[in-house]
């Protein structure tokens, strides 16, 4: 059966812990002494299916070449897989020394910059959680190491302060009119990010308190034009220009459209109190329809409201 050649690492690709693995910081002494391979990472001798040869390092690629235990049952069925190409994936067993070597490059990635090969195996799916697989050989490291801690230490930017990084501080670069909106001084277009947030985390808590200030006001204005609108309805309808009944309904028309109240209520003259038209007519007088219709509109409503049985008596 033919060899396959494997890509074990591109240093220009991140994986899914968040961060390359350089060639130029890999020891591979203890790999090419025992080149092998493992099913996906798995311990102990039945885990190895085969031994990597011509283990070198092209460019940006680390490559080799599987060869396949074919005496080997699990062995013999993945490389058939690997033959017929419904498997082509690959991962490095790593040792890292310690976090130290992780270390923040210029594009904000981080690059695992010394490590040791320990093994490199087949995988179903490469470059996912565990495209990489991160042996310790010591117990500091392996408690340091710990796998399930690993991708969140590495893709959280707040722990980067765990790596003790020297990371110099990320510049942005702002436009005039946003460097005199923020304060900073006008010397320089470029800024340090974390001064350019604490500047706009100022200015959006000093705007949020001016609207907070113009909101109280615009509250305080409509207390003043509600109480203005009550007192107005309250004053017309003691002046007999407005129904007592439909005060609350005066009231909503005042301060929607005071021209319009004032051209409709306030303008107009004082009616008599209503009550006090009713009782100019008595209800005795009215005995007739030619009576009743002698009386204005109002005191025909009136009439009609308060006294439902005579009113139907007029129209029979």
């Amino acid at each position: 059966m033919s060899k396959h050649k494997f890509i074990l690492n591109d240093e220009t690709k991140v994986n899914q812990f968040g961060f390359r693995v350089l060639n130029l910081g890999i020891d591979l002494a203890r790999f090419r002494a025992n080149p092998v391979i493992l099913d996906y990472h798995q311990q102990g001798n039945a885990a190895v299916i085969g031994r990597w040869e011509n283990i070198q390092i092209e460019g940006s690629l680390l490559t080799a070449e599987a060869e396949f235990d074919d005496e080997d049952p699990n062995a013999k069925m993945i490389s058939g897989k690997v033959e017929r190409g419904f498997l082509r994936g690959c991962s490095l067993g790593l040792n890292p020394f310690s976090m130290n070597n992780f270390q923040i490059a210029p594009d904000e990635v981080y690059d695992l910059v010394k490590s040791e090969v320990l093994e490199a195996s087949i995988v179903a799916i490469p470059n996912n959680a565990n495209a990489i697989k991160l042996y310790a050989t010591t117990e500091d490291s392996m408690k340091e190491l710990q796998e399930s801690e690993i991708s969140q230490i590495l893709l959280t930017a707040s722990d980067i302060s765990n790596f003790n990084i020297n990371n110099s501080m990320k510049k942005i670069t702002l436009n005039l009119s946003a460097i005199a909106a923020l304060g900073l001084p006008g010397n320089s277009l470029e800024h340090d990010e974390s001064i350019v947030n604490e500047k706009i985390i100022n200015l959006k808590s000093e705007l949020d308190a001016a609207n907070l200030k113009i909101t109280g006001f615009q509250e305080l204005e409509n207390d003043k034009k509600a109480q203005l609108s009550a007192s107005t309805v309250k004053a017309d309808i003691i002046a007999g220009k407005i129904d007592a009944t439909k005060e609350a309904d005066y009231i909503k028309l005042h301060a929607e459209f005071p021209s319009i109240y004032k051209s409709t209520v306030t303008d107009v003259p004082a009616k008599s109190n209503l009550g006090a038209q009713v009782n100019t007519v008595p209800v005795g007088e009215v005995k007739d329809l030619e009576t009743f219709q002698k009386l204005d509109l109002t005191a025909q409503l009136e009439f009609k409201n308060g006294n439902p049985d005579q009113y139907k008596a007029l129209f029979k």
